[in-house]
């Protein structure tokens, strides 16, 4: 029923088969241990058939309890094999059911699930010179498409509409039934193998994620109260000072006290050349100190560390929200019907029934799906590592589009005094084409800036209705708050942004996170963002150009052997997944810091706000002066 894959002390992870495809098994599961008191969150990753379980740190403080914890948490999946879904969770399981049915995620194998694809294949290759009966042959294919039939045959009696796989098991049976054995053998082993890849990756980075968040749960030296103390890293508190000597590996996001040394950041930024650290720098989780001895005082810890959140999105992969996504997912759903209207239509008109079935490998369902899961999987991380925690590809599909950015005025506060350059990251906004709204709740404060871009003596209505009558106008709006000024169920316009402090990034609910508490990282995921959606475009092109051209233009048109019409179809496909996507060169993107017109100036400047024909100003200086006007 299950297995225990991983467990440390408040952190366990059970594989439960199960989970792959019973949703209701998965929902009962989650509710059940999200009922238990010691339990802190729960992450049901149903490609991976397992659950994850993060337990409160008062819970998990010494082996017995760990123990009692591992058999409660297993107990809770025994009973829910056989607890009925409550009713009041229907209305989450249509969404769920409506979801699968867009066919958005990836299909993932094993290897050994190659056996059959790789049996029928060798015996389409064979069938010729060694004469082996049609019927074997046949029967092989058949069984290496069985999958394809099965969902086929499972969407048009679940979700009562068919899905991709309903035309290439229709193009498969066609092509056997024609004597081509090898077109549809092959074509059955070369999608079986790059789902076996895409299974390997995702099981490779899930390792790794565990990995990663083992390593942060380490023994450090601790000074508390000029004692110095041997304590998990699970128990260390933001503020305390921690001693880091050569060869130790660093558990925490902090800054150097005192002390310097080399230190090894390839886990976080895989690049290999070490660097020099010294007081007042920045150190993350992850790196290893090479050279030297380091107090650090602690900043964050486990999973509110830049690695951490790293680890998080590799296990929740939290990329499938995307109305790119979506859209296409519906587009496919709604050419099938019409591909098969056109392969009967030209074989009535032309009795070729190799060119009528050529349309049905039209590639509708590989392109933009693949290329969203891995491509925007790779910019979550990528940004995290680099300061810029965007929760899911929903919130990076989002800011690439973004035009209007609504400020709250007690940022722009706390960033000046923290010595934050704010007019020159809203300078270089403006320079993008982005709008900049400000809203003032200080009802003393005097803001001097022209009507049409500040909301002053606000309030959270009045500030809804500055961000829903932009969104009327067509904009796409960015609003950026202080989650210590609003309540977090008042969730305004379509990608909400906050600073982080130095608590606890799980408690910020914004869908993007600046994770040092500078606004240049808001030009840095932008640019991540825009980049993700460049490779996407692309990706898709790589698939959908070459498809055409060897469908229309090879199979309907030339009557090309449909074997080169397999091989294009998922030749362009592996491109598009495994080097474009998985190799995507963010590192080109340049860092806020080595950027010549990001750089901050020594005197105060103003920041020219044109709406028409007017322009308005912004002093460097915000917070301790007043807002100043200048025409």
């Amino acid at each position: 029923m299950y297995e225990v894959v991983h467990s440390t002390l408040g952190r366990y992870r059970i594989r439960v088969p199960r989970l792959a495809d019973d949703l209701q098994f998965a929902e009962a599961v989650s509710n059940l241990l999200e009922s238990l008191q010691f339990v802190k969150e729960v992450r049901i990753n149903s490609a991976a058939s397992s659950v994850v379980v993060d337990c409160k740190a008062s819970a998990a403080r010494d082996s017995t309890s760990h123990s009692k914890i591992q058999e409660v948490i297993l107990s809770c999946i025994e009973q829910a094999s056989y607890t009925k879904q409550a009713n009041d969770s229907d209305s989450k399981q249509t969404a769920t059911d409506s979801f699968d049915d867009l066919d958005q995620i990836p299909e993932v194998n094993q290897w050994k699930d190659l056996g059959m694809p790789l049996l029928s294949f060798t015996l389409a290759m064979m069938a010729a010179p060694l004469e082996v009966p049609p019927l074997i042959v046949g029967t092989a294919i058949a069984g290496a498409a069985l999958p394809w039939f099965n969902r086929a045959a499972d969407s048009l009696i679940k979700h009562r509409h068919p899905n991709i796989d309903l035309l290439d098991s229709v193009w498969m049976t066609m092509q056997t039934l024609q004597g081509q054995y090898i077109a549809p053998a092959l074509k059955t082993s070369l999608v079986e193998i790059r789902r076996s890849f895409r299974g390997q990756g995702e099981k490779s980075r899930e390792q790794k994620a565990w990995d990663l968040l083992d390593c942060l749960n380490q023994d450090v030296l601790v000074e508390r109260d000029n004692v110095e103390l041997s304590l998990k890293a699970s128990e260390l508190e933001v503020g305390d000072c921690i001693k880091v000597s050569t060869g130790d590996f660093i558990p925490v996001d902090g800054v150097i006290i005192s002390g310097a040394g080399l230190i090894d950041c390839y886990h976080l930024t895989r690049k290999a050349t070490p660097v020099h650290c010294g007081a007042g720098k920045k150190v993350y989780a992850s790196s290893i100190l090479l050279e030297g001895e380091l107090f650090i005082e602690v900043k964050r810890t486990l999973d509110n560390t830049r690695i951490g959140l790293v680890a998080n999105i590799m296990q929740t992969e939290p990329v499938y929200d995307t109305q790119i996504g979506l859209h296409q997912a519906e587009f496919v759903k709604n050419a099938i019907l019409p591909t098969l209207l056109l392969g009967g239509t030209i074989f009535a008109a032309t009795g070729n029934l190799g060119a009528a079935i050529s349309p049905f490998q039209f590639d509708f369902g590989s392109g933009i799906p693949i290329s969203i899961s891995t491509t925007f999987l790779t910019a979550l991380t990528y940004a995290t590592e680099n300061g810029v925690y965007i929760r899911s590809g929903r919130a990076l599909e989002v800011l690439s589009q973004m035009d209007t950015l609504v400020i709250d005025e007690s940022v722009l506060m706390y960033l000046h005094a923290i010595g934050s350059d704010v007019t020159g990251v809203i300078n270089a906004l403006q320079q993008q084409g982005i709008s900049i709204y400000i809203v003032s709740y200080n009802l003393n404060q005097q803001i001097a800036l022209h009507p049409d871009y500040i909301l002053s003596e606000a309030n959270p209505q009045k500030h809804l209705n500055l961000v829903r009558g932009l969104q009327h106008q067509g904009r796409t709006v960015a609003v950026l708050q202080d989650r210590y000024n609003y309540k977090p169920e008042f969730k305004i316009g379509d990608v909400s942004i906050s600073i982080a402090r130095n608590e606890s990034v799980a408690e910020e609910t914004a869908d993007v996170v600046l994770l040092d508490s500078q606004l240049w990282g808001l030009i840095y995921g932008i640019a991540i963002a825009k980049k993700a959606m460049q490779v996407v475009y692309e990706n898709t092109a790589t698939i959908v150009v070459p498809n055409l051209m060897m469908q229309i233009g090879g199979g309907m048109v030339l009557g090309i052997n449909p074997v080169w019409n397999v091989i294009v179809n998922n030749s362009s496909a592996f491109i598009a997944e495994f080097i474009n996507s998985a190799r995507t060169d963010f590192d080109s993107i340049p860092a806020p810091a080595s950027l010549s017109c990001y750089k901050q100036q020594k005197k105060p400047s103003m920041l020219a706000i044109a709406p028409g024909s007017a322009e308005l100003a912004l002093p460097v200086t915000i917070g301790s002066e007043r807002w100043r006007h200048a025409t």
